[in-house]
């Protein structure tokens, strides 16, 4: 039985309209790369990096973003605290949490909202094409 992967790699078709996106991270190296990495992407627009929960949730409010690419682990407010929060907003944004941690979190990241949880060590592509199927979840009103 041939096993279906969890996420598709560099098959996603491209979204029309620019994709919003936000990145929550306190590692600031991280952050920076992955701006440069999805800045290279032509429908996606970085609108903002926050570099922790508390900031994440203010800048959602702010900067109306489709899609946030948040780390679980960040001091104060964490990433899956702070997605509790987002997804209670107004229109909220579709929340893509990110770990390197080797911690599971079972299925906290899915019961405070994220619409995806993943692994940093995921390739680039793979997250482009979470964060285009989760933007197209965000039009649709899912």
């Amino acid at each position: 039985m041939r096993k279906t992967p969890p996420v598709p790699t560099g098959q996603a078709t491209m979204p029309q309209d620019s994709v919003r996106i936000l990145i929550a991270d306190d590692d600031r190296l991280f952050a920076r790369m992955l701006r440069a990495q999805l800045s290279t992407q032509p429908h996606f627009e970085i609108v903002g990096i926050a570099d922790g929960g508390r900031e994440a949730v203010t800048l959602a409010e702010e900067l109306h973003p489709d899609v946030i690419v948040m780390d679980v682990n960040m001091p104060g407010l964490d990433g899956i605290d702070a997605t509790q929060q987002i997804r209670e907003l107004p229109g909220s944004p579709k929340v893509v949490l990110v770990t390197g941690a080797e911690e599971d979190f079972g299925a906290r990241p899915y019961e405070a909202g994220a619409a995806a949880y993943l692994r940093k060590s995921l390739e680039v592509v793979g997250l482009i094409d979470v964060i285009v199927a989760v933007s197209q979840l965000a039009g649709a009103g899912a």
